[in-house]
């Protein structure tokens, strides 16, 4: 994976469900890419609507453990943002959803990488990848990542 220079990578939902339940197959591409941002690398955000999907299947479980830990972890990892779903994303959501015929969460991650300036979108959503194309964000496939 070839992120330029001080530039920030939006890094959707499934990354890190992926990562934190450890997938056979696709939580150690994250690992680098986690420790990566954690090492200051990589600048990166996630949108809140990220954070609310994750918290979901805690919460379902009772598990106030993880849930708390969650909030812990994603709050305060170095070099990673959490964006708001504030006015500006929501305006730029409701364009993407207009334009290109997809779900609210999607157009909100999207709209949250152009919102965030960022030039990357990692996601294994690869219904994505021509939107990204079309917006002019880097699309980075979580199979794409060595």
């Amino acid at each position: 994976m070839v992120v330029s220079d001080n530039s920030i990578i939006t890094i959707d939902t499934n990354c890190f469900i992926y990562y934190f339940e450890d997938h056979d197959v696709y939580a150690d591409k994250l690992q680098d890419v986690f420790t990566n941002i954690q090492n200051g690398k990589y600048k990166a955000c996630m949108s809140m609507l990220s954070l609310l999907e994750l918290l979901v299947k805690p919460k379902k479980e009772n598990n106030v453990f993880l849930e708390n830990r969650y909030k812990l972890l994603l709050t305060n990892y170095p070099n990673l943002s959490i964006v708001d779903i504030n006015l500006g994303v929501i305006d730029i959501a409701s364009s993407l959803r207009a334009k290109y015929k997809i779900k609210t969460p999607d157009s909100i991650i999207v709209a949250t990488t152009i919102y965030s300036n960022s030039k990357y979108l990692i996601t294994n959503d690869i219904r994505l990848g021509n939107i990204c194309n079309e917006e002019s964000i880097c699309f980075i496939s979580l199979d794409d990542i060595e």
